[in-house]
């Protein structure tokens, strides 16, 4: 397992890609432990969709190892 500061926006259930700006979407930025030593995208975007509502989208903004800088 390895810990990341992740930066996501949460896309609500039920809402398509044409339905909302990006800038008025919920963001959070959260230490998430993802499995693996080096994961890869897909495996980051699951664990964080993991941690939403069900029918939640997510969009992965930013992510970095914890002390490093934005």
């Amino acid at each position: 397992m390895s810990e990341y500061m992740i930066r996501y926006s949460i896309i609500p259930p039920g809402v398509g890609p044409d339905d909302y700006e990006p800038g008025d979407l919920e963001q959070r930025e959260e230490l998430v432990e993802v499995p693996g030593e080096e994961p890869s995208v897909a495996t980051i975007h699951a664990t964080v969709q993991a941690l939403l509502p069900p029918g939640s989208g997510v969009a992965i903004l930013q992510v970095r190892r914890p002390g490093e800088e934005s």
